[in-house]
């Protein structure tokens, strides 16, 4: 049997999954929270009807409802706030998840064998994925020591970036 065929082919999405999951979720979750303050804010200074706001031509809602015809507007002591969020949001979207996100592709590209993920992935989030891969048929290693080695060490200022990540997470 080949070795494409000893593995569940759907594990691959479901650590890469549980992984975004268990890096991402809390400081998005921290994000909508300020957010949504800055809109709630926004709101109750700005005296309007609807939770929603534009900015610099994009709309920032918490209101389920149907869009309002008249859009309010981010009142001037809120842009400082606004301008940082922004900034943050950036960071992360520009400057972290994909350079991890892509650190995780190259892992789960790199054998069919989920204890070879373990090896190559930081201790750090080893914990969500063992569900995963304790409900997997195969338990072997295929990838050689040295190859663990150069996939790490190429990738070492990702590695970097997921272990602090987790260290920003413990704190938020």
């Amino acid at each position: 049997m080949s070795e494409q065929l000893q593995h569940d082919p759907r594990i691959k999405q479901q650590i890469k999954d549980v992984l975004y999951e268990h890096l991402y979720h809390q400081v998005e979750k921290q994000f909508k929270h300020r957010l949504d303050t800055m809109i709630v804010k926004n709101t109750v200074l700005g005296g309007c009807s609807h939770k929603s706001f534009m900015y610099k031509n994009v709309l920032y809602s918490c209101d389920t409802d149907a869009l309002p015809r008249k859009m309010n507007r981010l009142i001037i002591a809120l842009q400082p706030a606004m301008n940082e969020y922004i900034k943050d949001v950036k960071q992360l979207d520009e400057k972290e998840k994909p350079y991890v996100l892509g650190f995780i592709n190259q892992v789960l590209n790199s054998s069919n064998e989920p204890h070879d993920y373990l090896r190559l992935l930081p201790q750090a989030v080893h914990h969500p994925m063992m569900s995963l891969i304790d409900n997997c048929s195969s338990r072997g290693q295929k990838l050689p020591e040295e190859a663990v080695v150069l996939l790490q060490s190429k990738n070492h200022a990702f590695i970097k970036m997921m272990k602090a990540r987790m260290v920003t997470n413990l704190l938020i």
